[in-house]
């Protein structure tokens, strides 16, 4: 069910084949939600500065730029959850496209079923998200930012530093950090974290997450510099105080 307040209920909505785009639009509309269309990465970024919208549903293919570039840029400016589409169904396009931020990947011929449900799904934590306090969280006063107080928030899926920095987690980023919080000082091993993550495991899988890793800590420290460790290359484990807020 589409949410009544119109602030969690904008979509847009990038696809360059203009039928199937014509056909989605429609499908939304007649759900309640409000849409806005692009048939071009160009389209999408004009109309994506001009309001702020809950989702994005994004097609990987465009004509003038790979939709995982918009998914990133999505991602990097924005609170909005993510959609991508692509006719290409291999897990490597799949992890792509988690990698570039995506909240939910759908394949086509798309699933209308789904497709409603995921949409619910997505704006139903925007709402939810919207009734949290999103100041500045208070914490304790630390003199080393990286030996005490962090939080991990379910709702939101965000990361918050002991200054009460809000760092937004993708729907990978979110998992591995919190089997790190729920093992505290604890090595999580490799192996554990590639079935969590829904990796391979192999070396394609051992890749994927280490770029995911990488990323993740270069969005807490320019320097990298984060309690996320490496432990005798077998595991991972968060040297710091965490707790969860569910």
């Amino acid at each position: 069910m589409p949410l009544s307040d119109t602030s969690f209920n904008q979509i847009i909505f990038v696809e360059d084949d203009a039928v199937f785009r014509s056909t989605i639009e429609k499908y939304l509309q007649k759900k309640g939600y409000e849409v806005t269309v692009a048939g071009t990465a160009i389209e999408f970024y004009r109309e994506f500065e001009k309001e702020k919208f809950a989702l994005a549903i994004i097609d990987i293919r465009l004509p003038d730029q790979n939709g995982l570039v918009l998914a990133k840029y999505v991602r990097a400016n924005s609170s909005a959850r993510i959609i991508l589409m692509t006719g290409d169904a291999s897990p490597d396009v799949s992890i792509e496209g988690y990698d570039a931020g995506a909240d939910i990947f759908l394949t086509k011929p798309i699933n209308f079923r789904l497709l409603d449900a995921a949409l619910g799904s997505l704006l139903m934590r925007v709402s939810e998200q919207s009734t949290v306090q999103t100041d500045t969280v208070p914490v304790k006063p630390v003199n080393n930012a990286y030996s005490h107080f962090w939080l991990l928030r379910t709702e939101a899926w965000e990361l918050i530093t002991p200054c009460g920095e809000k760092i937004h987690l993708t729907g990978r980023e979110y998992p591995f950090l919190q089997a790190l919080a729920e093992s505290p000082n604890a090595q999580v091993a490799r192996t554990t974290l590639l079935q969590k993550l829904g990796y391979p495991l192999d070396e394609y899988g051992n890749r994927s997450l280490e770029s995911l890793i990488y990323r993740l800590r270069k969005k807490i420290s320019s320097n990298l510099e984060t309690p996320i460790k490496t432990v005798n290359g077998t595991g991972y484990t968060f040297t710091a105080k965490i707790e969860i807020e569910n």
